[in-house]
């Protein structure tokens, strides 16, 4: 059974900074230890490259503990400590060269989320961090003063363990949800999981007109009837209901209310105008369309096909004619075109999500991510209860989470 100081369960974001930041800590301090990633992959940082549409929103400017969901509380001492800035120079040092884009987004220079892989990878190498691929960690027992690793590949000795496994969001890309099993099965709680960051899926009667269309609009939810949240950005109707970055930011509270919420999304499409500005337009435009359709009478406004599903929605009977509308009903267009709602079914499912919402509660942890109830067990990464909003949120908690786990594991081996 080969034997290792610490081995790290899991080779993504999380699991990839946590090695190499508790190497680096091992050479400043001159502890001599074998460090080793254990990934149930053929090779290390699949989901990674997938992150940011192939991209890697790595984190993002204005990163703090209020875009964080979850134990966001008990997180913010390291969401604060960690700081954008600390980690882009963090890359640097890894020489990878980052920019800044839209809203705060960190992107590396290349736009490539393989040249994030390649520096940590490298840093790995040049550390002599061992990585152990098609390894799917089975079990995970204490075992005296260390642990026992047991896979379908074989068993591994370990004095530390820093459990990074990801969640359960794209089991397609290797997150097939067993790091709660092994979390559990050494005494640790696992909160409700749902998926986050998803699409939402609608009545397929509303959905299906509209796919493919894209719109402006500010999103509201309504949770029992009352709105909860409001998020503006560009919203893309598909067959199974609605998306886009506003619709994911909503997603979470969806999944956490279920259907006892009765959730309603309301898109307001001309955020910028009221009722009483927009009945003078469609007066305007009325007259402009004369005999042409009333169907397109929102045409030059909004989207040309959200634009006719609204007037339908708006009018128990479309007139043939614009010029057959009358001023009650451009009142009715008006108002739905300001609360074009749609009720919520749900959401898609895991395969479908960014991120998991929900994991081992942090109380459970002490500041550095070890365990209270196993000693020498550290977590990081989507396994804990921490979700980010949607732009470089999520991985800024991997590279934190991965950093202090890394380094008070490391720093834990120390002689006394």
């Amino acid at each position: 059974m080969n034997s290792y100081d610490l081995a790290v369960i899991g080779g993504g974001a999380s699991g990839l900074m946590a090695a190499v930041t508790a190497a680096e800590e091992c050479a400043k301090n001159r502890i001599s230890a074998k460090i080793a990633v254990l990934e149930a992959n053929p090779r290390v940082g699949k989901k990674l490259l997938a992150t940011g549409n192939g991209r890697c929103n790595l984190t993002n400017r204005y990163a703090d503990v209020t875009r964080f969901h979850g134990d966001a509380g008990l997180a913010a001492p390291m969401i604060e400590n960690h700081t954008p800035q600390k980690l882009i120079e963090r890359f640097l040092s890894f020489g990878l060269l980052c920019k800044e884009l839209d809203e705060g987004r960190v992107y590396p220079n290349s736009l490539q989320a393989s040249a994030v892989l390649d520096a940590l990878r490298l840093q790995m190498e040049r550390l002599k961090v061992e990585t152990i691929c098609d390894f799917p960690v089975t079990a995970v027992k204490k075992s005296g003063s260390g642990f026992d690793i047991s896979s379908s590949s074989g068993q591994i000795r370990a004095k530390r363990v820093i459990l990074a496994c990801g969640g359960k969001a794209y089991p397609q890309l290797g997150s097939d949800g067993s790091g709660y099993q092994l979390a559990s099965s050494l005494g640790h709680s696992v909160t409700e999981l749902f998926p986050a960051l998803v699409q939402v899926k609608t009545d397929p009667r509303r959905a299906k007109p509209l796919k493919g269309a894209r719109s402006a609009a500010s999103a509201t939810l309504f949770l029992k009837g009352k709105p909860v949240k409001t998020v503006s950005g560009e919203v893309q109707f598909t067959e199974n209901g609605l998306s886009g970055i506003c619709i994911f930011e909503l997603s979470r509270q969806i999944g956490q209310a279920g259907a006892a919420g009765r959730p309603e999304i309301s898109l307001d499409l001309l955020a910028e105008y009221s009722v009483e500005q927009i009945v003078p337009m469609l007066t305007t435009r009325k007259e402009a369309l004369g005999d042409l359709p009333a169907a397109d009478l929102l045409n030059g406004c909004v989207n040309k096909l959200v634009g006719r599903e609204v007037v339908r929605a708006a009018l128990f009977r479309v007139p043939e004619h614009a010029a057959y509308l009358k001023r009650e009903e451009l009142s009715a267009v008006a108002e739905r075109v300001k609360d074009f709602r749609f009720d919520v079914l749900g959401t898609l499912s895991w395969k479908d999500a960014q991120i998991t919402a929900g994991g081992i509660p942090l109380r459970e942890t002490d500041e550095n991510l070890q365990s209270i109830l196993c000693s020498g067990l550290y977590f990081a990464g989507e396994l804990l209860n921490i979700d980010g909003d949607c732009g470089g949120f999520n991985l800024h908690w991997a590279w934190s989470s991965g950093i202090t786990a890394g380094s008070a594991a490391a720093l834990s081996l120390r002689k006394k």
